[in-house]
């Protein structure tokens, strides 16, 4: 086997270990404490937008007690990071749209 050798020059590599990481972060939800309090609160089509489902997927999911949910008077909200903690456990229960 022959010894083969790499020239980069550090523009090159800047580029390469930019690369990596985005690749490696496609692999992750995202990593923890990354999602401000504002940010974490869904409306319900926010929420199936997010899992890549339907609402009425969600709604029935939510009956079944398979997601976490809030009420305030009628309005129903959910954890952005408890979604990103489900899906972590159980990545058959949404679509990726990462590939």
């Amino acid at each position: 086997m022959g010894t083969l050798l790499y020239t980069h020059n550090k523009h090159d590599l800047e580029r390469i270990v930019k690369h990596v990481i985005q690749e490696v972060r496609k692999t992750e939800l995202l990593p923890p404490n990354s999602v401000t309090p504002e940010e974490d609160k869904l409306t319900q089509k926010q929420a199936a937008d997010f899992l890549g489902i339907s609402i009425v997927s969600l709604i029935s999911w939510k009956k079944k007690n398979l997601v976490p949910f809030y009420q305030i008077g009628k309005k129903i909200f959910y954890s952005k990071s408890e979604l990103l903690e489900i899906a972590s456990k159980n990545s058959k229960l949404i679509k990726s749209s990462r590939k």
